[in-house]
């Protein structure tokens, strides 16, 4: 009986070791449209032609002009429409590494990562420091209808 039992134990683990190699991430996995937490954007990530990066822009905003009618701006300026706002990400041993992210709310650039908890579902973690000791993580959902840009 113990024999049965600890077969019956192996096979269960074996069958779920495999299922998760099979389900290891691959560095396109990321590419698509993804809303952050707070669900006033989409950020369209894509790779970059010709190289092993990946980038993220704003593709949608809830609110995208101001008070006054005019596009949103970032503290410099800039419209946040279509801002690139993640960049150089590049992929290895599941992660999206070596990037930053741009917060437009306050001006400031930091470091990231990216990690994919499902197809549907990612982890970006920006912080202050490149080792990401002290940051926030948000979770980001991808978004099946989305704009074209």
């Amino acid at each position: 009986m113990k024999f049965i039992n600890k077969f019956g134990l192996l096979l269960t683990l074996s069958l779920f070791l495999g299922f998760s190699k099979t389900s290891a991430q691959d560095a396109a996995d990321i590419v698509g449209v993804w809303m952050p937490s707070e669900g006033t954007s989409y950020i369209r990530i894509f790779k970059e032609k010709g190289k092993e990066k990946y980038h993220g822009k704003v593709v949608w905003l809830k609110t995208p002009n101001d008070e006054q009618g005019n596009p949103r701006k970032d503290p410099k300026g800039t419209p946040i429409m279509n801002m690139l706002n993640l960049k150089n990400f590049e992929f290895k041993d599941g992660k999206w590494t070596n990037g930053t992210i741009y917060d437009p709310k306050s001006g400031n650039t930091y470091y990231c990562t990216i990690e994919m908890v499902n197809k549907d579902k990612i982890e970006v973690r920006g912080s202050i420091d490149s080792f990401g000791l002290v940051g926030r993580t948000d979770t980001w959902v991808r978004m099946k209808n989305t704009p074209s840009n």
